[in-house]
């Protein structure tokens, strides 16, 4: 039963992300496009936040890595503060999608 849902849990973040993600590339108007990758940016830092405490204490490397990928996501507010959006978007992207990777595998 709590494996199940687990995998539900999952399940629901990968759509969440993926929706997002898409959203953030979609969506032309600057300040639903902003709160897309303020929503984008605050989900890829509690997805490596979930992955680096789901995580054994003596797996250490997994674990500066997992939270690396929440950092990516601090990286890409700087750059959007920079007007860099598209860098921004490509670093928060790349947080959602390596995080929720590290969380499943």
């Amino acid at each position: 039963m709590a494996l199940g849902l687990l995998f539900l849990l999952y399940i629901v973040l990968s759509v969440v992300g993926l929706l997002s993600i898409v959203l953030l590339f979609t969506v032309k108007d600057p300040r639903k496009n902003n709160s897309i990758f303020g929503f984008t940016v605050i989900f890829g830092i509690v997805i490596s936040y979930i992955a680096a405490t789901s995580l054994p204490t003596n797996f250490n490397v997994a674990r500066i890595f997992a939270a690396s990928l929440g950092v990516l996501a601090v990286i890409a507010i700087v750059l959007k503060v920079m007007h860099k959006n598209i860098a921004a978007k490509l670093l928060v992207t790349a947080s959602v999608i390596l995080g929720l990777t590290q969380l499943f595998f």
